[in-house]
């Protein structure tokens, strides 16, 4: 029988609990804020919370009178985490865990730490599984709604890794053969992203439904030359379809047409955004070209068709000979 989950213990790193307490208690918007009376930057959602800011700054005070640097230092630690839970800023995180009881089964230490902007933030198991790390942009912390909204979604990409059926695999940038390309990795988080949100969404969870248009924008953008309606088939069935294994969004991150493949199997004719269909190398920046340089290639290759689209080098290689007045 599978035992009841229990709710997880957070351990903030102090240094950011302290600094993410003074945001809160003092109202500090951006991403500037400091503590120990270190003002913030610009302006932000959050209030200042009056009377627990002067019982803080009582706190605070009181800790100054202590002998000897070590015991002030182990104080400031101890008062940061102890406000931190206090002011109830670790309950989304919590909230979060507990609406995936996958997760909230497994984990019994909730490690929680700055990231170095939005672009660093993520979500990590150590290898036993007990311990989940998060790293997470202080200034979120001043939106309630908004770090709940955040950590479901980033808490969905940890569940899927410990998914047998999802089948994650660790380290996946690196292959035997090499490093996976940047532009692969990226559309391969594209993908992800919106099999998260289509669930979080199946479940009601989904409060800003505006992601929907975004992904469908990216898909778009990976799927260079593929018709507007094929798009939005290719979305429906991702959005709405069963879960894919990891090793199927890898492949269709590797070869994005491979997406419109399993949509429609057997459909002759599509274009490879994936490999240049004029040098037929494999290529990350297959894209519609400019008219005066389809011009060109279209004098060159009268069967090439612009939507087709071309890599970056061959689109270099026609804008230098327009540049010359000569073919390429």
């Amino acid at each position: 029988m599978p035992r009841a989950p229990g709710r997880a213990v957070v351990h903030v790193d102090p240094a950011f609990a302290e600094a993410v307490v003074w945001r809160v208690l003092s109202g500090a918007g951006g991403r500037g804020a400091g503590g120990r009376g270190a003002g913030g930057r610009g302006a932000g959602p959050a209030q200042p919370r009056r009377d627990a800011f002067t019982e803080h700054r009582r706190r605070t005070d009181a800790i100054y009178e202590l002998d000897g640097e070590t015991a002030r230092e182990t104080a400031f630690s101890r008062l940061a985490q102890g406000e931190f839970e206090r002011l109830g800023l670790s309950e989304p995180l919590l909230l979060a865990i507990a609406e995936r009881p996958p997760v909230a089964e497994r984990v019994r230490i909730v490690l929680v730490g700055q990231a170095r902007g939005l672009h660093d933030e993520g979500v990590t198991w150590e290898p036993g599984g007990r311990h989940l790390g998060i790293r997470i942009d202080g200034s979120r912390f001043a939106d309630t709604d908004g770090l709940l909204a955040w950590a479901r979604h980033a808490l969905g990409h940890a569940e899927d890794t410990i998914d047998p059926a999802f089948g994650y695999v660790p380290g996946w940038e690196e292959t035997p053969a090499g490093r996976i390309a940047a532009g692969t990795q990226a559309r391969l988080h594209r993908l992800w992203d919106v099999i998260v949100d289509a669930r979080l969404a199946a479940a009601g969870l989904l409060v800003d439904v505006s992601v929907i248009g975004h992904h469908r924008e990216g898909l778009a953008a990976d799927l260079s030359g593929v018709a507007p309606e094929t798009v939005d088939a290719v979305f429906g069935a991702l959005w709405d379809g069963p879960l894919p294994t990891f090793a199927q969004l890898l492949a269709w991150a590797a070869r994005p047409i491979e997406l419109v493949a399993a949509t429609f199997p057997g459909d002759p004719g599509l274009p490879r955004p994936d490999r240049c269909p004029l040098c037929r190398f494999p290529s990350d920046d297959v894209g519609v070209p400019a008219h005066p340089i389809a011009v060109l290639v279209s004098a060159d290759y009268p069967d090439w068709l612009p939507e087709l689209g071309l890599c970056g080098r061959c689109s270099d290689r026609y804008r230098f000979a327009g540049h010359l007045g000569g073919a390429a």
